[in-house]
């Protein structure tokens, strides 16, 4: 059995699927805390992002619900 409240939340992955989508986006992950959704993204190392044309976007594409309150930003490591 769920917690109800966690399962009136919206399912995260088509949050994660939109932001993967975004150019230079190379990883996403999508969670619920304190009742806010947040957002983490691994861009390539020389991408240029704007998270608020990220979050604009995902609110038009996905209704306001689902876009991430707030994006947080890594890039990707240059170890291999």
């Amino acid at each position: 059995m769920g917690n109800g409240a966690l399962d009136r939340r919206p399912d995260t992955r088509e949050t994660e699927s939109f932001l993967q989508s975004q150019e230079g986006v190379l990883d996403a992950s999508v969670w619920y805390q304190e009742g806010r959704l947040v957002a983490n993204l691994v861009v390539h190392r020389y991408a240029v992002v704007n998270v608020e044309e990220i979050r604009e976007g995902c609110a038009r594409e996905l209704g306001v619900g689902k876009a991430p309150a707030l994006i947080l930003v890594m890039r990707e490591s240059d170890r291999r």
